[in-house]
C-alpha cells in the first residue's frame, strides 16, 4: 500500500512539475513577443496573436513528446483519459498565461527604466521622390529668425530658387538635418530653421547668422572697453586683471577681465560703472590676478558652438503653459524668473508654471519660434541683446556726458 501511495504521489509531482513547465514556456513566449512588438511597432501585441502563440508552443511540445514516445515505444499507443484530460488542462492554464505574458512584456517595454530607442526603428516617412534623386527648391522668402542676427541680403537673395539635390530613400528628419547641414557649409548661415513636408517641399525657412563680437557674451551690467595699458607679458585673454590708474598715487578702478591685447592697447570686460570711469586718452596698468573658473563664459562659448541658443519667454494668464509642468516645455529650461523678480535656477521638472514667469529656455530655433507662437507666450528682449543689435556701446554714453 506504501508503494502505490508513492508511485501516485511521484507521479502526481511530475504531473504538476510539466503542467508549471508548459505554463512558463507559454507566458515566456508571448511575453517575449509583446516585447519586441512593443519595441519595434510600439503597439500592443494583438490578442489572438498571443492566444496563438502560447497555446501553439505548448501544442508542438506535446505533439514532438507524442512522435518521440511513439517513435522508441515502436507503437502508435492512443493516450489514456488522464493524459488526455492533463493536456486539456495545461491548454487552459497556458491560455491563461499567454495573456499574463503579454501583459508583463508590454509594461516592460513601456517602461523608463528601459533605454532601449536603439531598438525602435524609425516611423519618420520615405520623402516621396519622382527622380533618382531627391531635388530640393529653395522659396522665395527666406525668413529672419527673430532674436538671432540676420543674414546679410547678398547671401539670402543667392539662397532664393535654389535647387539643392540629395539621394533617394532619405527619411523626412533626415533631408531636414542634411539641408540644414548643406546650408551651414556653402553659406554664411548659422542658424536654420526648416519644416519639410512629406514629399520633401519647404514650407518654412528661416535662416540667422551666429552671433559675432564681444557684446553677446557679455554678463548683464557689463561692458567691453580699449584701454591703453601694459599688461604683464604673461597675460592672455580671459585672464582676470586689476585697473589702476596711472597717477601720482596709483588709484584702482576695479576688476576685469582681458579679452584681447595689441601692443599697448587692451581690451578688457568690467562693470559699466567701471567702463564709464575710463578716460580713453589717459594711460592704465594692469595687474594679473589669480585664474579662476568662469562657467559663464564656459557656457557662453559651448553656446555660440552649438545649434541651440537662449531666449527669455513671458507667461501671460492666456498661455496653456500656465499650471503645466516644466516637462511640458519642448525644450531645456534653465531658469524661471518669477514675478517677485527672483530667479529660480535648474528647475524640477515636476515644477509648475504660473501666470508671470520668464523662462530661460535653451532650444533650436524652430522649437524656439513655436513656443513664442503659442498664445500667451512672448520673448523677452534682454537688455545685452539689444544693445548688440543696435551696435551701441554701454560705455559710450558715458563718455559723451563727460565730454559735454
Amino acid at each position: 500500500m506504501s508503494l502505490a501511495v508513492v508511485e501516485l504521489g511521484t507521479r502526481l509531482l511530475e504531473s504538476v512539475v510539466h503542467v508549471i513547465g508548459l505554463v512558463l514556456l507559454a507566458g515566456g513566449t508571448t511575453a517575449i513577443a509583446a516585447f519586441a512588438y512593443r519595441i519595434r511597432v510600439r503597439h500592443a501585441l494583438p490578442e489572438g496573436v498571443t492566444l496563438i502563440l502560447g497555446l501553439g508552443v505548448v501544442a508542438l511540445y506535446l505533439n514532438t513528446r507524442t512522435l518521440f514516445a511513439q517513435f522508441v515505444q515502436g507503437g502508435a499507443a492512443s493516450p489514456t483519459v488522464g493524459e488526455a484530460t492533463l493536456n486539456v488542462l495545461v491548454f487552459a492554464i497556458a491560455a491563461l498565461a499567454s495573456y499574463g505574458g503579454n501583459t508583463l512584456g508590454d509594461r516592460l517595454a513601456r517602461s523608463d527604466r528601459l533605454s532601449l530607442s536603439w531598438l525602435q526603428r524609425d516611423l519618420s516617412p520615405i520623402v516621396r521622390a519622382a527622380g533618382r534623386h531627391i531635388s530640393v527648391t529653395l522659396p522665395a522668402e527666406i525668413r529672419d529668425i527673430e532674436g538671432y542676427d540676420p543674414v546679410e541680403a547678398a547671401t539670402k537673395e543667392s539662397l532664393v530658387g535654389r535647387t539643392l539635390d540629395f539621394p533617394r530613400g532619405l527619411t523626412v528628419a533626415e533631408l531636414r538635418t542634411q539641408l540644414q547641414a548643406r546650408l551651414k557649409e556653402k553659406f554664411d548661415v548659422g542658424y536654420v530653421d526648416l519644416e519639410l513636408s512629406a514629399a520633401g517641399e519647404i514650407q518654412y525657412l528661416g535662416v540667422a547668422r551666429r552671433p559675432a563680437g564681444i557684446g553677446p557674451t557679455l554678463p548683464p551690467n557689463a561692458a567691453a572697453v580699449a584701454v591703453r595699458a601694459d599688461p604683464p607679458f604673461s597675460a592672455t585673454a580671459g585672464d582676470i586683471v586689476q585697473l589702476w590708474a596711472v597717477e601720482d598715487t596709483p588709484r584702482k578702478l576695479g576688476t576685469g577681465e582681458l579679452r584681447a591685447r595689441v601692443g599697448s592697447i587692451a581690451t578688457i570686460t568690467t562693470d559699466r560703472a567701471v567702463a564709464t570711469a575710463i578716460d580713453p586718452e589717459a594711460e592704465y596698468r594692469l595687474l594679473t590676478l589669480e585664474a579662476d573658473s568662469r562657467p559663464d563664459r564656459e557656457f557662453a562659448a559651448m553656446l555660440r558652438r552649438a545649434d541651440e541658443t537662449m531666449r527669455l519667454l513671458s507667461i501671460t494668464d492666456s498661455s496653456p503653459l500656465v499650471g503645466q509642468s516644466v516637462a511640458a516645455i519642448d525644450g531645456t529650461v534653465l531658469g524661471i524668473r518669477t514675478a517677485g523678480e527672483s530667479v529660480e535656477t535648474i528647475p524640477n521638472r515636476s515644477r509648475v508654471i504660473q501666470a508671470g514667469d520668464e523662462l530661460f529656455v535653451i532650444g533650436r530655433p524652430e522649437i524656439l519660434r513655436k513656443l513664442d507662437g503659442t498664445d500667451g507666450v512672448h520673448a523677452v528682449e534682454t537688455e545685452s541683446a539689444t544693445e548688440s543689435r543696435s551696435g551701441g556701446r554701454p560705455w559710450s554714453a558715458g563718455h559723451s556726458e563727460k565730454s559735454e
